[in-house]
């Protein structure tokens, strides 16, 4: 599957790359480059998913955050060597990338075939058996195929509509969600195996209640990094990058905002992909997903500047959460009204709160400087901590993490 994907990329990407993008004539060459190394890296990061399934369902989770961590210190070093690098930037920097992505590979590889005996090949034909992996995967890989559309499609429209310069202002919103959601995702994966083993032992209340209670962990964590971030996003992007391209600061914004959403839909997938059985629930939620697309396309084909493309993915996300939740009721007997109680209710107080309470600290005179990135994500986080404490969870949830606290406590001082 990775190599017939990874060909496909390659020939109408090459395509397109000549006939329909705005690209200087002399900076061609690179961007083949990229897309040759890119498309590689994605038909790597295909292989590796079994690998690391394989990991996650065992719960090695100390190797697959040593696994991620490297990843991300591989990740640095490529931009690092970019500074010592005489050769065209762009291109070096699409190899070392690739680089990463082998290097990854390896390290699951390895480690799989070392600790798992399931992980070696060995020849079986079992129709039947095929017959449910290829439609469990097609199905699945349909779901993926149609948030890259959404992502690099758009991207795409938007060099078409709106040139390369704003295409570098969504590359750098792409990026920040890519470290968030990677972050995020590694504190939280823990919850996957433990929602497919509840449903696989029918014990179906402990699955409710981590769907419910892994919907708000994901969601408070994603807000203590989206709020500081929104509020001091031109500051920050100004810190980090010499010359900031236009609409930057508000693509980042935006995307910050449909990351929120988004979290939320994860855990619910998970939920779903557990029963097995996601042909019907795939047609459904992609049919609807792929309207971000269909509607942007439309959008700046009419004239709309855009950021309309990030308000619109924002609107079909919150759509699909709750078109998922009413999902999940015909598939495993989830009770709608359950998720609005526990999660919604909770959640929407404490944005607001969370929200305007740091926004306080714009009203003290200080310039842009990372003083003043320090100073909100000095009082955001204590305040965000605190209005999840008081409304965000419920008296056994406050009493498990107080206990979870004592228990740092004492090994803090234990060590």
């Amino acid at each position: 599957m990775a190599f017939i994907i990874v060909s496909l990329i390659l020939s109408v990407g090459a395509w397109f790359l000549r006939n329909k993008l705005s690209i200087p004539p002399e900076r061609i060459e690179a961007a083949h480059w990229v897309l040759v190394c890119s498309a590689l890296s994605f038909g790597f990061g295909l292989i590796s998913v079994s690998y690391n399934a394989l990991i996650i369902a065992h719960e090695r989770m100390k190797a697959y955050a040593y696994i991620s961590i490297l990843s991300v210190f591989l990740k640095l070093g490529a931009v690092l060597l970019l500074t010592v690098t005489a050769y065209d930037s762009l291109k070096a920097y699409a190899v070392y990338l690739l680089g990463v992505s082998l290097i990854t590979q390896a390290c699951y590889w390895t480690y799989c075939r070392s600790q798992f005996k399931e992980s070696r090949f060995n020849f079986v034909w079992d129709k039947e058996l095929l017959k449910h992996m290829f439609g469990f995967s097609g199905w699945a890989f349909a779901s993926y195929a149609v948030g890259m559309l959404n992502i690099q499609g758009v991207n795409i429209l938007t060099n078409i509509y709106f040139g390369v310069t704003l295409n570098a202002a969504r590359g750098i919103a792409s990026q920040v969600e890519g470290a968030l959601k990677q972050f995020i995702g590694n504190l939280t994966v823990s919850v996957n195996p433990q929602i497919t083993k509840s449903y696989a032992i029918d014990d179906k209340n402990y699955m409710f209640q981590l769907i419910c209670g892994g919907s708000k962990f994901a969601y408070f964590l994603a807000l203590l990094f989206v709020i500081p971030l929104f509020i001091e996003a031109e500051t920050v992007l100004t810190l980090w990058l010499e010359n900031v391209p236009e609409y930057a600061t508000v693509f980042v914004r935006l995307t910050l905002l449909t990351m929120l959403p988004q979290v939320l839909g994860g855990i619910l997938f998970t939920a779903a992909m557990a029963t097995g059985n996601i042909r019907n629930y795939s047609i459904i939620i992609n049919g609807v997903s792929i309207l971000t697309f269909i509607f942007a396309w439309l959008l700046f084909w009419l004239g709309f500047p855009a950021e309309v493309a990030y308000l619109v993915h924002l609107f079909i996300r919150i759509i699909l959460v709750v078109l998922r939740v009413f999902l999940l009721k015909s598939m495993i007997s989830f009770s709608p009204s359950l998720y609005f109680k526990s999660v919604f209710i909770r959640i929407m107080p404490v944005s607001l709160l969370a929200f305007l309470v740091p926004l306080l600290v714009l009203f003290v005179p200080i310039p842009q400087s990372f003083l003043r990135v320090v100073l909100v994500t000095l009082v955001s986080v204590p305040v965000t901590l605190l209005v999840v404490y008081c409304l965000g969870l419920t008296k056994d949830e406050r009493s498990f993490a107080i206990g979870k606290l004592k228990q740092l406590k004492t090994r803090f001082y234990k060590g």
